[in-house]
């Protein structure tokens, strides 16, 4: 880091700086690598010190923290240091200020422990106000799922799908087809996971379909497309092959164990 040496250089806290901005670099080196970015962004990163990196975490990263639901309603850098209430805090707020936000911040609190069951009336009661609240949907649904009732979870998430087919980067779409495997259909899980490659023919989504095949027996199908899936993977622009790296594991995972013949 040429310039930062020379910006620097002489400062009594120097070490600091220079330890600080490296963690910085290597964090957003491997974010940009994960998140699969242009390789432009990643020499910028690395080779104009300090500023490639702040450029890269202003343009890229600070989106990640603006697009949380912490973050929304107010200033995200004030966020950072608010104290997150207690879960007696949002109890008392979702029963004597029972707003919709109320309700869903107990209800998400709740569920982040595990306490489906004494979730699901805050999340019924949200939906009475906004009956087509998707987030609101997809969380009764989850809770009902998690509770082994996916039979009463399925109506929601195909409200869902029918609506807004790729709401939340497909999100409804994968829990309802874990809804009907978990109920025992498996042809409607595996109607599913077609219906969701063909709206994103992602490698993931290619994985998923795989492992459902498989488990309808259609073992030979379910190679096919494992490996042109993969062939297709390693001729993909590097980006995209960084990115999918943990599917294409699970490709390969999924075909060794496909008996042969």
């Amino acid at each position: 880091m040429p310039f930062f040496h020379q910006l620097f250089e002489g400062h009594p806290y120097y070490a600091v700086f220079a330890v600080l901005q490296g963690a910085l670099t290597v964090w957003l080196l491997l974010d940009c690598r994960n998140r699969g970015q242009d390789q432009t962004w990643f020499w910028v990163i690395l080779w104009f010190q300090p500023f490639g990196a702040w450029a890269y975490f202003v343009v890229v990263k600070l989106g990640d923290f603006r697009g949380r639901q912490a973050f929304q309603g107010g200033s995200w850098l004030a966020s950072l240091f608010e104290r997150r209430a207690s879960l007696d805090e949002l109890r008392y707020q979702a029963e004597h200020v029972p707003t919709l936000t109320n309700q869903f911040a107990l209800a998400q609190r709740l569920m982040e422990q595990g306490a489906h069951e004494e979730a699901i009336p805050f999340l019924e009661a949200g939906l009475k106000t906004e009956p087509d609240h998707g987030q609101l949907l997809y969380s009764l649904a989850l809770s009902r799922v998690r509770l082994g009732h996916a039979d009463q979870a399925i109506p929601s998430l195909e409200r869902l799908v029918a609506r807004d087919p790729r709401w939340h980067n497909y999100d409804a779409w994968r829990l309802l087809i874990e809804a009907r495997a978990a109920r025992g259909d498996g042809p409607g899980a595996l109607e599913g996971c077609r219906e969701l490659r063909r709206l994103a023919p992602t490698l993931e989504n290619h994985c998923l379909l795989g492992e459902h095949l498989l488990a309808q027996g259609r073992a030979e199908e379910a190679r096919l497309l494992l490996e042109r899936s993969l062939r297709d993977h390693d001729f993909a622009p590097g980006p995209i092959r960084r990115r999918n790296r943990p599917w294409a594991s699970q490709a390969r995972r999924l075909l060794k164990s496909i008996a042969p013949g």
